[in-house]
C-alpha cells in the first residue's frame, strides 16, 4: 500500500482526493501567475491580465471538485 503526504493511494477518500486536487491546482495557479509576471511588465495590465487567467482556472477547480463529490453527470456534459 502506497502513502503520500497521509493519503492511502489505494483507497483516498473524497476529503483526501479534494485536498490533493487543491493543492496541485494552486501550486499551478502560482507557477502560471509567476510566469506571466515575469513576462509582462508590472502595472495595471499585468494585474488585469492575472485576474483573467485566474477565472477559467478557478472554474475548472471548482469542476473537478463537482466530479469528485458526484455532483456532475458526466453522461450531460461534453
Amino acid at each position: 500500500m502506497e502513502r503520500r503526504k497521509g493519503i492511502d493511494m489505494e483507497t483516498p477518500t473524497t476529503g483526501q482526493e479534494i485536498a490533493w486536487a487543491s493543492n496541485r491546482h494552486s501550486r499551478m495557479v502560482g507557477s502560471v501567475l509567476d510566469q506571466i509576471e515575469a513576462s509582462i511588465p508590472e502595472g495595471a495590465q499585468c494585474d488585469k491580465v492575472k485576474k483573467l487567467i485566474q477565472v477559467p482556472l478557478y472554474a475548472f477547480r471548482q469542476e473537478i471538485f463537482e466530479l469528485l463529490t458526484q455532483k456532475v453527470d458526466l453522461t450531460q456534459h461534453d
